[in-house]
């Protein structure tokens, strides 16, 4: 019995002791989407999240956005650039790997808030806004690049989008980097079961979002602060715990890993 009190109250220190290392969460009442998404209803938009950051302040973590706003008014396309708006823990960590990423987009009356790469759900696919083309075809096109692939067959896995709306914003933000049809086929597969795209290489590397190529290369300043900043630091240390403990309650549970595991 006096064995059976010494282990309860071990127990109880320790659990005590992590809950007092670990500082709340600041608590927004709205969620800052939710916010836009009253605020641009009846228009065709997405909100791209441009980037993230944890803070410690005082005796809380902060949890931060930043986003883009697409709005597509008569075909062309008006880019609006936000500041940081904090957000709750639960939201930052279910959008942690979605960097760069559609994380609500509203088009064609059709509402969706899971993440998918700029411009597929709606710009991307849709004749209205462009077409697709093989290397031959694309010769006339003011975009071209060393990603382009070489194709004899013109097969569906080669051809890429080419945009022909006069908008330059489109031009830019569509054609920033290639889109081919192969990985297209695949999003409208993810979508059709509302998961979130992030593509693969042949080498099982990311294509999009947080953990992709692509935008190691595009935000190195992102990634350097993501291992340096104590905010983030912190934010590793306590999913580790919360992993820990919800690996503990079930032996038949698991959850897949986000950026940084």
């Amino acid at each position: 019995m006096k064995n059976l009190i010494t282990s309860v109250l071990a127990i109880t220190l320790l659990l005590f002791s992590c809950g007092k290392s670990e500082k709340p969460a600041l608590e927004v009442a709205v969620e800052p989407t939710d916010v836009l998404q009253q605020k641009l209803s009846g228009s065709d938009y997405s909100i791209v999240l441009n980037d993230m950051n944890v803070e410690e302040q005082n005796d809380l973590m902060v949890f931060k956005h930043k986003y883009h706003i697409f709005k597509v008014e008569n075909d062309s396309l008006i880019v609006d650039s936000l500041d940081w708006k904090p957000v709750n823990e639960k939201f930052f960590t279910a959008h942690e790997n979605d960097l760069g990423m559609e994380i609500v987009s509203n088009h064609n009356g059709k509402l969706s808030r899971v993440a998918q790469p700029v411009g597929y759900g709606w710009a991307i696919g849709n004749p209205k806004y462009g077409e697709w083309v093989s290397k031959d075809e694309e010769k006339d096109s003011i975009v071209s690049d060393s990603t382009t692939v070489a194709s004899k067959n013109h097969t569906t896995s080669e051809r890429r989008w080419r945009s022909h709306t006069p908008s330059l914003l489109f031009w830019y933000w569509m054609l920033r980097r290639p889109a081919y049809q192969r990985d297209y086929n695949s999003y409208n597969a993810y979508r059709a079961t509302s998961t979130p795209y992030y593509g693969r290489t042949t080498t099982g590397a990311y294509t999009h979002g947080t953990r992709s190529t692509y935008q190691q290369s595009k935000r190195p300043s992102f990634y350097s602060r993501v291992k340096s900043n104590s905010g983030w630091k912190s934010f590793s240390s306590r999913k580790s715990r919360s992993s820990s403990r919800y690996s503990g309650s079930s032996s038949t549970r698991s959850r897949s890993g986000g950026f940084g595991k």
